[in-house]
């Protein structure tokens, strides 16, 4: 587990709960309502799927116990879900009597699972490339990044000028954007969740 999950996980569980929380809400309701949707093929079914799935997580943060990225953690809660909304919905219409999937159906989940951990490498990626970034940088980063900490707050707690807390955060960006350079679709939409309010 990276040291960005275990600082989420920490989160949603102490002071920062909601705000954590409601991070995590909207950096992944729509990709993992999609997600759904692709499964089980009923939108508004797959987004009641999904805040039950984010509910669920909210109701047991404090024993959760996660091992691999909260990311995967709640995809892998999504598909679980969808899965057995998919065999109920075999029993009720009495499509199959062994629940198996159609062979269109299991085609889309491959794909889907395929695209999963073609984002969960490229996290991966972008984890390394923030881990190796001088300590002082990676620091300032985290609080900002992932703490939600703003330029002053932090410039007090390091005992350092609002200019270089500034100019940390954008060394830490051009050596982010330097390292995802060339890649282009689902590289740009992971890198933009940390760059969007640059």
């Amino acid at each position: 587990m990276s040291e960005m999950d275990r600082i989420f996980i920490e989160q949603v569980k102490g002071e920062k709960a909601e705000k954590t929380f409601e991070y995590l809400f909207h950096t992944y309701y729509s990709p993992l309502c999609s997600y759904a949707c692709a499964m089980i093929k009923n939108q508004e079914d797959a987004k009641d799927l999904v805040n039950d799935c984010f509910l669920e997580f909210w109701r047991k943060r404090h024993d959760i116990e996660i091992k691999i990225s909260v990311k995967s953690y709640l995809y892998v809660t999504v598909r679980n879900s969808a899965v057995n909304y998919i065999r109920k919905r075999q029993l009720d219409q009495k499509y199959s009597e062994t629940m198996t999937y159609p062979f269109y159906l299991q085609e889309e989940i491959n794909m889907e699972t395929e695209r999963l951990l073609q984002m969960e490498n490229l996290e991966i990626r972008l984890k390394q490339a923030i881990d190796s970034l001088p300590q002082q940088c990676r620091y300032i980063f985290y609080m900002n990044r992932f703490e939600q900490q703003g330029y002053k707050d932090i410039a007090l707690k390091m005992n350092l000028s609002t200019g270089t807390v500034k100019t940390q955060i954008a060394r830490a960006l051009k050596k982010l954007r330097s390292e995802f350079e060339g890649v282009i679709g689902k590289g740009q939409i992971l890198f933009s969740i940390f760059v969007r309010h640059f």
